[in-house]
């Protein structure tokens, strides 16, 4: 029987506790289980502060915090109104306006991704992130003029932008200006010697300018630097294949299957390689 009065007594005085918890230990505690990776104890502590609290004009940092744990936990819906709900009460924070941003946009919503950066960079006119994944955005919606713009300004702020430098070669590509995307490309490679995505980008351009000779050239360089990409290798085969190198492509297309592309897929170009 006194067993059975201390277990209750122990139980009132845990919600006794917890009732005179503060709207800053909650916080406090929620932090804590964050950096412990316990997420489901974070969240739901977070929770609690705003139950305690809901007027409190640092919940928008609560709110921020919870849309970042329920992005990890793969709850794109409920961070998304989250960080929805934190921009009420901040509309002009950034790292809130990024953050719902990228989430808009991994989940492939471009359209409010967008309305999202352009404030961003209404705020901040030098956002690089913001002016980068704009730009994307632009070139993705066929809007070249846009994303050049977007570009220029990011090479003005940096001029050595990796993106915004292959960006410009692509717009090239795109609008069939393929003398200055291979310029471009060109001056990207002599920065970076060492990128085997640049090589396939190249022989992509020099492909489509009939110069299969230079494609291939720069597709061993892109095999070389990366010699598990089987995308690579497929692109190498097919060149091989329209030129009449037989051998050739059949050995690209058997090494492509050892990598895992599907055997069944490339039946028809195993035949033409006989």
């Amino acid at each position: 029987m006194n067993k059975i009065i201390l277990t209750i007594l122990a139980a009132l005085c845990g919600l006794s506790a917890n009732a005179q918890h503060t709207y800053e230990e909650f916080v406090e505690n929620a932090i804590k289980a964050t950096y412990a990776d316990s997420l489901d104890k974070a969240e739901e502590l977070f929770k609690e502060a705003l139950k305690l609290s809901p007027a409190d004009h640092r919940n928008s940092l609560i709110y921020f915090n919870l849309g970042k744990i329920q992005t990890s936990k793969g709850l794109y819906d409920k961070a998304i109104e989250s960080y929805s709900l934190a921009l009420n009460s901040a509309p002009l924070s950034v790292p809130l306006l990024m953050a719902r941003a990228n989430l808009y946009l991994q989940l492939g919503n471009n359209d409010k991704a967008y309305v999202d950066y352009c404030n961003i960079i209404d705020i901040n006119p030098d956002n690089v992130e913001a002016l980068t994944y704009r730009a994307f955005i632009h070139k993705n919606a066929r809007r070249y003029d846009q994303a050049r713009m977007d570009y220029e300004r990011l090479l003005a702020i940096e001029p050595d932008h990796y993106v915004a430098n292959l960006g410009m070669a692509l717009i090239w590509q795109d609008t069939h200006h393929l003398a200055k995307a291979l310029e471009q490309m060109e001056q990207l490679i002599e920065k970076y010697p060492d990128k085997a995505e640049l090589y396939s980008i190249r022989a992509d351009m020099e492909t489509e300018n009939k110069q299969p000779e230079l494609a291939i050239m720069d597709l061993d360089k892109a095999v070389e630097l990366n010699p598990t990409n089987s995308n690579y290798i497929l692109a190498r085969a097919y060149l091989h294949l329209e030129k009449g190198n037989k051998h050739q492509a059949k050995k690209d297309f058997e090494t492509a299957i050892r990598l895992g592309v599907p055997r069944s897929g490339l039946r028809s170009e195993l035949k033409q390689c006989k």
